[in-house]
């Protein structure tokens, strides 16, 4: 079996404004109940099995976007290349029969996000069955969001519950593959699915009508792209997004009540 290829990344930069009217999905699972459960028992033991054939390669663009020349010194040409080019970002598999909670440590565009969950005792509900859909946040959009903050230090103590807010908000109970998201919004009044978070606050998604591409976000503030569309997890799926999407201040009261169950059958990640 040949490996997934690289998920291409959305360039876009189109913005929609949300509906008014939502559908309302029941989750799978309670956000408070989910804090309990088993371990995951679909993950491989690394040590007696080899990783699995089914990857997707995670980006990386932060060493570039941090990058800082050498300044020349022309008296010690054993210093290192000073080349952007000669020492390209990584990009890192993650494989589809690994649970969450080994897939974002090893992404170094999620490093500040791995972090996040480790502080707020979210990372270790990854390692359960779940399953769990996550919409991780790349450096770029948190490290924005902390310098907007007071202090800057959104990993301190006393901002923790702000953070578990904001990071229990990007955690979708249920398994939402691209095709079932984009199958649930056409069934949706106005085609704008709410998706319950670990937050018990909605996650609104719905299709951009330029592009047909799954866009998420708060129903109050301009939606984010999604960056990576939908790696396949032993335990949920993974996705990135483009940009922070902060907790609603407000939710919106759907005209039609209906409410839909998350899936739980697998799907195939969606390449873009």
């Amino acid at each position: 079996m040949r490996p997934l290829p690289a998920l291409a990344r959305l360039r876009t930069k189109q913005t929609v404004a949300l509906p008014k009217t939502i559908l309302v999905a029941a989750p799978l699972m309670l956000g408070a109940a989910s804090l309990t459960g088993c371990q995951d028992k679909a993950r491989q033991d690394v040590f007696t099995t080899p990783n699995a054939t089914c990857a997707a390669m995670m980006p990386t663009v932060s060493g570039t976007r941090t990058y800082a020349p050498r300044q020349a010194d022309s008296q010690n040409e054993k210093l290192p290349p000073n080349s952007v080019v000669a020492y390209p970002d990584p990009e890192t598999p993650a494989y589809c029969d690994r649970p969450l909670s080994d897939t974002l440590p090893t992404s170094l565009e999620l490093a500040d996000y791995t972090r996040g969950l480790s502080v707020t005792d979210l990372l270790p509900l990854l390692q359960r069955k779940g399953p769990y859909t996550v919409f991780a946040i790349p450096n770029s959009a948190l490290e924005h969001y902390a310098a907007q903050q007071a202090g800057g230090d959104v990993f301190a103590q006393p901002k923790r519950p702000t953070l578990h807010r904001l990071l229990a908000y990007s955690i979708v109970p249920g398994h939402w593959a691209p095709e079932q998201i984009k199958v649930a919004i056409q069934a949706a009044p106005n085609h704008v699915l709410a998706l319950p978070t670990l937050a018990d606050l909605p996650l609104y998604a719905q299709l951009d009508p330029a592009s047909g591409q799954i866009i998420v976000g708060n129903g109050e503030s301009t939606p984010a792209r999604l960056w990576v569309n939908g790696i396949p997890q032993s335990n949920g799926v993974l996705y990135f997004v483009q940009s922070l999407i902060l907790p609603p201040t407000h939710i919106m009261a759907p005209t039609t009540p209906t409410i839909a169950a998350a899936p739980t059958a697998s799907a195939p990640a969606v390449t873009r």
